[in-house]
C-alpha cells in the first residue's frame, strides 16, 4: 500500500473513530500523529479507575471547557506543560497521587486563557517608559507643578520629557476644554518652572484617543529643535502661533501614527533598546493578570523588538506566548534589500514557525499606506518611536511583488483589510492577494487581514476563497465610531457573524486600547459607542461564541488547534481563573473582570489568590 493510501486510511479511521467516541478526548492525541512526551499528557477519561499522577489539581469550581460539547465540569487535572484530566470533583480528587498539590477553587470558574491577536503588548509597556506621567493632572496648574516637581530633580540643561496628557486607556487630552482652563499649557507656563532645562510633553499614539493629538514644548526645547517662526508646519501638523506668528509652544498632529519625534522634534530623547526590553517584560505582566495567555502581533515587530522579544524569553520572563510576522522596513530599504531581508528571515519564520521557548516568528506583514508619513519615519530607520513596527507605504505593484517573493519562500501574509477611503480598500486588497495567489499560491499559508470594518458579501465569498483569516479589533465601535464613521455604516461595521456563517476563521484583538480581552469580548457583544451614547446594531452572537474566537479560534494561526484552546485531557494547560463566570454574569461585569489565576504550559504566571504559589513543569 502506498504512503497517501496509508494516510487516506487513516483519515477514514480517525473520523470514525471521532463519530463513535466523540471529539474531545481523541482529537489531541491523534490528530497530525502528534508524539507524547512526559510533558504533554495523553487524555484521561474520567471514571476509569486508573491513578492519575497529575502535578497539580483544581477542584471545587465550575469548568468551562469550551470542547466540541460545550460540556461544563467541576475540576482539572495538570500535569507538566498539559492538561491530564477533566471531570467531577469526587472522581479527580480519589484518582489523583498523594503528591498531586491541590487548589480548592471555591466556587470560581475556569476558562481557556484568552488569546489576542492585536495586542501591542509592548506599546503597553512603553506607557510606563516614556516618561514622567501626568495621569491624574487635569488642569494647567496641576500639569506646570508637575513640571515644576521635576525640574527640582533635574540636572541643569538634562531633558525632562512626559508622558501625553491625561491617562490611559481613554482619558487621555485631545481637547482644550478636558482642563479645567479650557486651554492647553503653552511654552510660557512651562518656561516659568523650568527655563533651564528642555522640557517636552509627548503626544499620544494616535489610536489612543482621537485627533487633534496635543504635545507641549517649552523655549528651551524649541531652541534645542530649531522651531522659530519661520519653521514651516509639517504634515498634518500645527504649529501653534501668536498673533506674532510666533509658535506657543503647542502643537497639534493628525496624523495617527506620530510625526513630531521624527521632524520637529528629533533632538527630543528615544527610547533605546534597554527600553523595548523592559516594555516587553512589563507588557508581558500586564496582559497575563489580564488573562491573555497567548497573542499574535498581527501588524508585525521590527527585528529590535523581535530580538527583545526572543531575549526576555531566554530569560524566563515572558508570561504569554507570543508570535508575531517580520514587520517590513518597505519605505527604508530598496527592493533588492527587501527580497534578501526575506530570504534571511524564511527558515525561521515560514512554515510552522515552530516556537522556542514562549516566542515565535511567523511570516511578514504588508502595508500600502500614506507615503507622507512613511517617508519621514523612513529617514530616521530603524527607530519607530511608540510603534513596534515600520510604517510602510508600497505601491500596489511593490505590493503585489513583494507579496509573491515572500509567498515563494512559503512566509504567511499580514496586511490590513480595513475600507478608510482614500488609503484603504477591501476590494483592492483582496485584488492584490488574488494576484499574488495566482503566481505564488497562498491558500495554505493562512494568511491574515485585520482591522476588517466592513465587507459585502461578495468580498466574504472572496475572503473565503483565498484562505484568509480575519481579525477584528471591537474597541474601534467603543472610541473610535465617529472618527472612522462606523456611525453610518451601522450594524453593517464589524460583520462578525457573517464571516462566521460564511465558515471565515475569527479572531478578536484589543489594539492594547484598553489590554483587556474581556472588555474586547464585551465590546464584540454590545457594540457600544461611548462618544455617541447608543448600540451599533446588534451583534447576533452568543457570549459562548464570542469566548471561542477570544480564547480558541486565534490558535488556528499557530497551526495549533488540535492542541490549545479548550479544557480537555491532552490539551495544553493554558488557564484562566475568574471570581465570577464571564458565561452568566450581569453583561455589564463582563468588560472589567479580572483573573485570579493566569497559567500558561502548566506554570502559574499570575496570581492575585495565594502569591506563594509556584508551580513548575518537571
Amino acid at each position: 500500500m502506498s504512503e497517501n493510501s496509508h494516510s487516506r486510511l487513516r483519515r477514514r479511521l480517525l473520523r470514525l473513530l471521532l463519530a463513535i467516541f466523540g471529539a474531545n478526548a481523541l482529537l489531541p492525541r491523534l490528530a497530525h500523529g502528534r508524539q507524547k512526551d512526559s510533558t504533554s499528557p495523553a487524555a484521561v477519561s474520567p471514571g476509569t479507575g486508573s491513578t492519575l499522577h497529575a502535578d497539580l489539581l483544581f477542584y471545587n469550581g465550575r469548568v468551562i471547557t469550551l470542547d466540541r460539547s460545550s460540556r461544563i465540569s467541576e475540576a482539572v487535572a495538570v500535569r507538566g506543560t498539559g492538561i491530564l484530566a477533566v471531570g467531577e470533583d469526587a472522581d479527580l480528587k480519589k484518582r489523583v497521587s498523594p503528591e498531586t498539590r491541590r487548589i480548592d477553587l471555591q466556587g470560581r470558574t475556569v476558562l481557556p486563557g484568552f488569546f489576542d491577536t492585536h495586542p501591542h503588548m509592548d506599546r503597553e509597556g512603553l506607557k510606563a517608559l516614556g516618561g514622567e506621567s501626568l495621569a491624574g493632572a487635569d488642569s494647567v496648574s496641576a500639569i506646570v507643578e508637575r513640571v515644576a516637581d521635576a525640574a527640582r530633580k533635574a540636572r541643569p540643561g538634562e531633558w525632562i520629557v512626559f508622558m501625553p496628557m491625561g491617562a490611559p486607556p481613554f482619558d487621555y487630552v485631545n481637547d482644550a476644554n478636558m482642563l479645567k482652563e479650557g486651554r492647553f499649557p503653552d511654552r510660557r507656563d512651562l518656561d516659568r518652572v523650568a527655563p533651564d532645562n528642555p522640557v517636552y510633553i509627548r503626544s499620544v499614539w494616535g489610536w489612543w484617543t482621537r485627533p487633534p493629538f496635543p504635545a507641549v514644548a517649552n523655549s528651551e526645547a524649541m531652541r534645542r529643535c530649531g522651531i522659530t517662526a519661520a519653521t514651516t508646519d509639517p504634515y498634518n501638523i500645527e504649529i501653534v502661533r501668536d498673533s506674532g506668528g510666533n509658535p506657543t509652544g503647542v502643537f497639534l498632529e493628525t496624523n495617527r501614527t506620530p510625526l513630531l519625534e521624527f521632524t520637529l522634534f528629533r533632538n527630543v530623547p528615544r527610547f533605546t533598546y534597554a527600553d523595548r526590553l523592559e516594555s516587553v517584560r512589563v507588557g508581558s505582566e500586564i496582559y497575563s493578570a489580564l488573562g491573555t495567555t497567548s497573542a499574535y502581533e498581527t501588524h508585525g515587530l521590527t527585528p529590535a523588538l523581535l530580538r527583545a522579544y526572543r531575549e526576555i524569553d531566554e530569560r524566563g520572563q515572558l508570561k504569554v506566548r507570543m508570535s508575531a510576522p517580520l514587520s517590513l522596513p518597505s519605505s527604508a530599504l530598496s527592493r533588492r534589500d527587501l527580497n534578501k531581508l526575506l530570504r534571511q528571515w524564511a527558515p525561521s519564520a515560514a512554515g510552522r514557525a515552530v516556537p522556542t521557548g514562549k516566542f515565535r516568528v511567523s511570516g511578514v506583514t504588508l502595508d500600502y499606506a500614506d507615503p507622507n508619513i512613511a517617508t519621514p519615519i523612513a529617514r530616521d530607520y530603524p527607530y519607530v518611536q511608540w510603534a513596534g513596527h515600520f510604517y510602510q507605504a508600497l505601491t500596489k505593484q511593490e505590493f503585489i511583488e513583494v507579496g509573491i517573493e515572500a509567498a515563494r519562500q512559503k512566509l504567511r501574509l499580514h496586511c490590513l483589510i480595513a475600507e478608510a477611503p482614500p488609503r484603504y480598500s477591501v476590494d483592492n486588497t483582496l485584488d492584490m492577494l488574488e494576484e499574488i495567489d495566482r503566481q505564488a499560491p497562498i491558500r495554505d499559508l493562512r494568511c491574515v487581514g485585520f482591522h476588517m470594518l466592513r465587507a459585502t458579501p461578495k468580498q466574504i465569498r472572496r475572503i473565503r476563497d483565498l484562505g484568509l483569516v480575519v481579525t477584528f479589533t471591537p474597541s474601534f465601535i467603543y472610541s473610535q465610531t465617529a472618527a472612522l464613521r462606523l456611525d453610518k455604516l451601522g450594524r453593517a461595521a464589524f460583520p462578525i457573524r457573517e464571516l462566521l456563517d460564511a465558515g471565515i476563521p475569527v479572531a478578536l484583538g484589543s489594539d492594547n486600547v484598553p489590554p483587556s480581552m474581556l472588555f474586547t469580548a464585551w465590546e464584540a457583544l454590545e457594540r457600544w459607542d461611548e462618544i455617541g451614547q447608543r448600540r451599533l446594531g446588534e451583534s447576533r452572537l452568543t457570549r459562548e461564541e464570542v469566548l471561542r474566537i477570544s480564547c480558541q479560534a486565534p490558535h488556528y494561526l499557530n497551526r495549533e488547534e488540535d492542541s490549545r484552546g479548550m479544557i480537555a485531557g491532552g490539551m495544553a494547560a493554558e488557564l484562566a481563573v475568574f471570581d465570577t463566570d464571564p458565561l452568566t454574569c450581569d453583561i455589564r461585569q463582563l468588560a472589567d473582570l479580572k483573573p485570579v489565576l493566569t497559567m500558561v504550559d502548566g506554570r502559574v504566571v499570575h496570581d492575585s489568590v495565594n502569591e506563594k504559589l509556584i508551580v513548575t513543569p518537571h
